[in-house]
């Protein structure tokens, strides 16, 4: 596995963090140059949907690891729970990627978002339903959007330099709402392949689209927009009933049970992903 970190001075990680994640097996850290293409004037006054997404453009330094045939690319704010390694063997060629749709419902009407993006032209919503859906995903159409967070891609210089350049020379920046997401999708528009769900199962899905949703098809949950499980007092959530709980209680409570497992895995110096029993 490989951790790209931005220089230490950008970035809250301290000396001790990068150490920890150095020390892991298996593990290695690639430091990066950040991506901002907009000069200082446009970069303060940009207002970014959540405040994160100004550090997500240095996501496409992924294409540079030509040292690897093939990248399984992740989020950080991902739990994943099941072996995916038959990614690697996804049939892919350079200059494609392959992902997952992204969830077009906006579920919590979120003013910011596209006006288009509503559940009659989400790709959830016409796809298929459990169990199939665990391994099939929708179909594509000329509305298809695919979600960031989970890549599968060829690392590649020249197509680095494609990404690059049409974020350089891109005439609205501004209207990019999802920075590297929607830049993505811009150069590989019916260029890329759909996976299932499962491999970036989006947090909000399992309210928003039940019917395609099962607890226990999930290899990977990504958790989406701002509340993060990480920010949540999750004694606190286990103490009310269950009615008065917050909707993503079940999918937060997996990433502290993780976190707990893990923490026991590190003091032992064992740095391996935890097994995890996915009840309510």
């Amino acid at each position: 596995m490989v951790v790209l970190v931005p220089n230490i001075q950008n970035t809250d990680l301290t000396k001790d963090d990068l150490k920890l994640i150095n020390n892991m097996d298996n593990v290695n850290t690639r430091e990066i140059e950040m991506i901002n293409p907009m000069n200082h004037k446009e970069h303060q006054e940009h207002k970014y949907i959540w405040d994160y997404y100004k550090d997500t453009w240095s996501k496409i330094r992924v294409w540079e690891l030509i040292e690897y045939e093939k990248v399984i690319y992740l989020d950080a704010d991902m739990l994943l729970l099941k072996n995916i390694d038959e990614l690697m063997n996804f049939s892919l060629i350079e200059g494609m990627v392959a992902a997952t749709h992204a969830c077009t419902c906006n579920p919590r009407k979120i003013p910011t978002y596209p006006a288009h993006w509503i559940p009659e032209n989400c790709a959830y919503t016409k796809g298929p339903i459990a169990p199939e859906s665990a391994d099939m995903p929708p179909k594509t159409s000329p509305l298809s959007y695919f979600n960031s967070g989970l890549l599968v891609l060829i690392p590649s210089i020249k197509t680095f330099n494609k990404i690059y350049n049409h974020l350089i020379n891109h005439p609205n920046k501004e209207k990019l709402y999802f920075p590297d997401q929607d830049l993505l999708n811009e150069v590989f528009k019916n260029n890329w392949k759909p996976l299932p769900y499962t491999y970036n199962a989006l947090k909000t899905l399992r309210s928003c689209h039940a019917l395609m949703w099962q607890d226990h098809s999930i290899r990977n949950v990504h958790y989406i927009m701002n509340d993060k499980p990480w920010k949540l007092n999750i004694e606190k959530e286990r103490m009310k009933p269950k009615e008065k709980r917050d909707e993503n209680f079940l999918l937060n409570n997996w990433w502290w049970k993780s976190k707990r497992t893990r923490n026991l895995d590190i003091k032992e110096q064992h740095f391996l992903l935890p097994k995890i029993q996915i009840q309510q």
